[in-house]
């Protein structure tokens, strides 16, 4: 079970951290290093991590809710401060609706709420669909190998998607999500095919808000293409005591504004420090 969990240190409330998909803790060494003055942070590997690269045929993200649940309640003290980023966002949501003992709140960052009418049709489409949507085919299009970590920073230096991340950031993300092979060489720690999974399996989380009742702090980025300015209308609307605040950067934005992004989460907990 402790596979599962990566201490980070630091002083002051415990936070569990859950990363998004494909971006395991260490990618956050940046944002994280800000908050470690004011929390312990335990950074959260999702199942992808575990060792079976092999996802299963329909996902259901509710699986990884339950694997949070477990893990929570057989390795650390509760009720423990939950913080997730996009997917990882969507599973402490789901976890902490199941099991809200278990937390004393939650702290959302572009989480990955999706329009109704998108999850829907997700549900209802053929494999051969999923596998020709856009970021499902970017994914199982990218290398999954490479020949050591410098080549696989100079790949990703020169992608648009990286394109915020200061040097240091970007080596942080290498060294976490790419493990060294024993003949050589690294390949994805977070395997594409579960990657891939993950985009096209995206739950409806709109009813869930409306029964959390914990203290909780949502952040958007101010260019985020996932969590949308409607979409934190609607957030608003369904759980009134959230606190809501856009944030520079994009959907990236722990990567990419890690200073500012901290400076939330670090108010929000000097604010409630039950």
């Amino acid at each position: 079970m402790q596979d599962r969990l990566e201490s980070f240190g630091g002083s002051g409330p415990s936070v569990l951290f859950a990363h998004a998909n494909g971006y395991p803790p260490g990618s956050y060494r940046q944002f994280i290093g800000h908050l470690l003055p004011h929390c312990q942070l335990t950074g959260y590997r999702h199942r992808p991590m575990w060792g079976d690269r092999h996802p299963p045929k329909r996902l259901n993200w509710s699986l990884f809710a339950d694997d949070l649940i477990q893990t929570v309640e057989s390795t650390l003290n509760q009720p423990v401060w939950m913080m997730g980023h996009s997917m990882g966002g969507v599973v402490a949501l789901m976890a902490a609706e199941r099991r809200p003992e278990l937390f004393k709140g939650l702290i959302l960052v572009d989480p990955v709420f999706m329009p109704s009418r998108r999850v829907f049709a997700m549900g209802v489409m053929p494999s051969k669909r999923k596998a020709e949507m856009p970021m499902v085919r970017r994914t199982l299009g990218r290398p999954e190998h490479f020949a050591s970590h410098e080549e696989a920073f100079n790949f990703y230096r020169g992608k648009r998607a990286f394109g915020r991340f200061s040097d240091e950031v970007l080596w942080d993300y290498v060294h976490a999500s790419k493990s060294t092979l024993p003949e050589g060489g690294v390949q994805l720690s977070f395997p594409a095919a579960w990657e891939a999974a993950v985009y096209g399996s995206a739950p409806w989380v709109w009813p869930r808000l409306l029964r959390v009742r914990l203290p909780t702090l949502g952040l958007r980025g101010e260019h985020s293409d996932v969590l949308t300015p409607g979409a934190m209308r609607r957030w608003a609307r369904l759980q009134p005591s959230a606190e809501l605040h856009h944030c520079p950067g994009g959907h990236l934005l722990p990567m990419e504004s890690p200073e500012t992004t901290a400076g939330y989460v670090i108010d929000f907990l000097q604010r409630h420090p039950g």
